[in-house]
């Protein structure tokens, strides 16, 4: 047996044993990074053929993304990706700004000397890829952000909350703003961390409004993406030696980018 074959042996192997949670975590985070755009049709049988499981662990994920408002069931057509209005992305802003003044204010109160050393950790990783001009992580990096100042404060409802928000920031980004639209400014998280360090609640709780202010802000016009979405690439199962089959163009009735076999 070829060196290719063996390690293909071992991918399939390997994913065999991913628990649900596994695919939920790689799916939520191709949605968060903006790998898969709204309107995406997650096919369960392609999911099902990329994870190597059966399409019944695929419907218990989905199930739950649809639960979060991450995905849409839609009968007789099956689960696609949120496409967030304009409505939806002013309610998850104001949500946002309620629910983050409440974290930096709450790490004022007694700010945590261990999770002030990740934040910095973070900043730099973020000034990093900026000067790298590596998009893709920054975007990640920018809403982990948030996630680390949620974690901060020891309150899993904060953490767990915002992140499903940080899930539909990203759609509505996808959605509505370029990337570089909607990007963070390059000082505006470490002026969070300042205030925070510093104990000035009222400063801190400022500065995320205006914030996130900004990056509603610099949300533009609709723009509905065209491209081919491969599924094994996306979630880090891609095989080795593999010869993709070239497809029609995915983009279907109103809007919707499909995944067809």
């Amino acid at each position: 047996m070829s060196n290719d074959s063996t390690l293909v042996d071992k991918i399939g192997t390997v994913t065999n044993h991913l628990t649900n949670q596994n695919i939920y975590d790689r799916i939520y985070a191709a949605i968060s990074e903006r790998q898969l755009l709204p309107g995406t049709k997650l096919s369960e049988e392609r999911l099902a053929s990329a994870f190597h499981v059966s399409r019944t662990r695929i419907r218990e994920v989905l199930s739950r993304l649809s639960q979060e408002l991450i995905i849409e069931l839609q009968p007789n057509r099956g689960a696609f990706i949120a496409s967030p209005t304009r409505e939806d992305m002013r309610d998850v802003f104001q949500v946002r700004q309620a629910l983050e003044r409440g974290v930096v204010t709450r790490l004022c109160e007694a700010p945590p000397r261990p999770s002030i050393a990740v934040l910095h950790r973070h900043l730099s990783e973020e000034a990093q890829a900026r000067a790298q001009g590596d998009r893709t992580a920054l975007a990640k990096l920018t809403g982990d952000f948030h996630l680390r100042l949620a974690e901060a404060t020891g309150n899993r409802l904060f953490t767990d909350n915002l992140r499903r928000l940080i899930a539909l920031t990203g759609l509505i980004i996808a959605q509505y703003g370029a990337l570089d639209s909607s990007a963070c400014a390059d000082h505006e998280h470490g002026d969070i961390v300042k205030a925070i360090e510093s104990g000035n609640g009222e400063e801190a709780a400022r500065l995320m409004q205006e914030h996130l202010q900004h990056v509603e802000d610099g949300i533009k016009a609709p723009n509905d993406p065209d491209r081919e979405i491969d599924f094994e690439r996306i979630f880090g199962l891609a095989q080795p030696g593999r010869i993709k089959k070239n497809g029609p163009s995915l983009t279907g009735s109103k809007g919707d980018i499909s995944v067809l076999d």
